[in-house]
């Protein structure tokens, strides 16, 4: 699992952390031996295929004194659902001609939810918009781990020409979503996190 550290949220004894690292597997082995993991764990809800779950996420005391998170890439913060799913429902919008709406019960329905607004999709896309100059640069290494897909875009109503040609380039960076969700969802989320010390909404 990628896991990235996170601060909002968190107040020990008043000491705020203040640094943000993304770690493989074996850097967060050797993070982990540069403190001590505390007792305490912070909690966090997310949903997904009809089962609430908590995640629970460690607290590394570091020799300094600092404090630091460990929290797994897949959740952003204060959202129910993984990066993966609005994702999915953005790639599948713009895959096809179908309504915000029935793409919001087709999300519904492939990751077992019980309500997801269509309006979600819509502010979830005009966040994306804002990030596509960094994930437009991610094209050649999603090809080379994700391997190359093809997706039409379905143009809107609604949508002028410089909309549409945005519309195209973030398909063909996100639509490998469709095919393999939370694998391409965390990968995206830690990739964009790594350049821009940002999550991805």
């Amino acid at each position: 699992m990628i896991i990235t550290l996170k601060i909002s949220n968190v107040n020990l004894k008043n000491l705020q952390p203040y640094e943000i690292l993304v770690f493989s597997d074996e850097d967060l082995q050797e993070f982990l031996s540069q403190g001590t993991v505390t007792k305490r764990k912070k909690q966090y809800l997310m949903i997904i295929h009809h089962r609430q779950i908590t995640i629970e996420c460690p607290i590394l005391r570091l020799n300094d004194g600092r404090y630091q998170v460990i929290w797994p890439s897949c959740k952003l913060p204060n959202r129910p659902y993984p990066v993966f799913v609005y994702l999915y429902a953005a790639a599948l919008y713009l895959s096809s001609k179908d309504s915000m709406r029935l793409i919001s019960q087709k999300v519904i329905k492939e990751f077992g939810l019980a309500t997801f607004s269509h309006s979600t999709i819509s502010r979830f896309l005009k966040k994306l918009y804002i990030t596509l100059p960094y994930l437009i640069g991610y094209g050649a290494q999603i090809t080379n781990t994700f391997g190359s897909i093809i997706s039409q875009v379905i143009n809107r109503k609604h949508w002028d020409n410089q909309k549409y040609i945005m519309a195209q380039q973030l398909n063909k960076v996100i639509c490998p979503v469709l095919r393999s969700a939370p694998e391409f969802g965390n990968w995206l989320a830690n990739q964009y996190w790594k350049d821009t010390n940002s999550f991805i909404i």
